[in-house]
């Protein structure tokens, strides 16, 4: 096959679809701001531009991308542009030239996820060396500026986590057309405990598990995208993906291991277990959407039908997903890894050279 070299790039823009993804974008600002320091859910933005790029064109993907990166410059000044930047550009920019230079789908993801994990992690040492405080205060303190300076967009931020459930209102109080100083001062102050709490619990395995999120969906969302509109990028099915047969066996007494490490030195190991164990929940709570997928496959079901058990399944019900996935890999009960096995291995980073 001939190569498709900047075929990505190339594409006609779908000017009606990029209006509406600019206008979406335009709405989502307050969320893409706060999204910054809560790695799992700034995952997403690079999935969402890839998704625009293949299936809408590259100005949609280009304006939101501008879009994220303005608005962090609002709520945080230059730094917080250059840092938007850093997290955004290169790892749409490496998921897109791999399949512009049609490298193999899971090389392509292994590319994208590494990316992204090497930008949060440049993210990280220039918020420290700028404030010269541990990361997690130094994050706490860039949230409480920006929404000092943030004023009506910071105002409907805030009215958007309260009205989505993620914070409550003080009680007896009631949400308005505008928030008085008191009532934000208190959401306010909420936010940064949660800012605060998610940090220093939870901010190395988000930015594992984030990356893995970006590199993988972000190749599905491009590929996709680029074969419904004419192209020809390698796509392994849904009901395909599987972890290969014995690494279930090294993940699980991986975990297992960093577990009894982490009872015995918690000091030192507690982190690398809970980043560990993020990875491998994602990991089987693939595996288990993929076998759910295979069976609607097998029995003929339409595709909407596995769109919508992924969409539970990873974002909804990921820890039944999860025990699906460790059932499939130890006992393969949709007997599809016999089936699959006997193709070439899609795993094995040789697979399309």
């Amino acid at each position: 096959m001939e190569k498709q070299t900047y075929w990505v790039f190339r594409q006609k823009n779908k000017w009606g679809l990029t209006v509406l993804a600019v206008v979406l974008c335009l709405l989502l600002t307050p969320l893409m701001s706060i999204s910054l320091f809560m790695p799992q859910m700034f995952a997403l933005l690079p999935v969402l531009a890839l998704a625009l790029l293949g299936y809408v064109g590259p100005v949609s993907a280009s304006v939101c991308m501008g879009l994220f990166v303005g608005t962090t410059a609002v709520f945080y000044g230059t730094w917080g542009a250059l840092l938007g930047a850093i997290l955004m550009i290169p790892v749409v920019a490496v998921s897109a030239v791999s399949v512009e230079r049609e490298q193999p789908f899971w090389q392509s993801v292994a590319a994208g996820g590494v990316t992204l994990f090497a930008s949060m992690g440049a993210a990280v040492a220039i918020i420290a060396a700028i404030t010269g405080s541990d990361i997690v205060t130094a994050i706490t303190d860039m949230v409480r500026q920006g929404m000092t300076i943030s004023g009506a967009m910071g105002d409907s931020l805030l009215t958007m986590m309260v009205q989505m459930g993620v914070m409550t209102l003080p009680e007896g109080a009631e949400l308005g057309t505008v928030l008085d100083p008191a009532m934000r001062d208190e959401l306010v102050s909420t936010l940064l405990l949660m800012t605060d709490s998610v940090m220093r619990l939870e901010m190395p395995m988000q930015m594992a598990t984030g990356a893995v999120t970006a590199g993988l969906l972000g190749q599905a969302v491009l590929r996709k995208g680029v074969n419904a509109r004419g192209a020809k990028a390698e796509y392994p099915a849904l009901a395909t993906w599987r972890v290969p047969k014995g690494w279930g066996r090294i993940l699980g007494g991986t975990l297992l291991v960093l577990y009894l490490l982490a009872q015995i030195i918690p000091q030192s190991m507690s982190t690398m277990f809970y980043v560990f164990s993020g990875v491998f929940d994602k990991i089987f709570a693939l595996q288990g959407i993929a076998a759910v997928c295979y069976i609607l496959r097998d029995k003929g079901k339409p595709m909407i039908w596995q769109m919508a058990v992924f969409v539970l399944g990873y974002f909804v019900l990921g820890s039944f997903a999860m025990v699906l996935g460790i059932a499939d890999q130890a006992m393969d009960f949709t007997h599809r890894r016999v089936y699959l096995d006997k193709m070439e291995n899609p795993f094995d980073p040789r697979h399309g050279a």
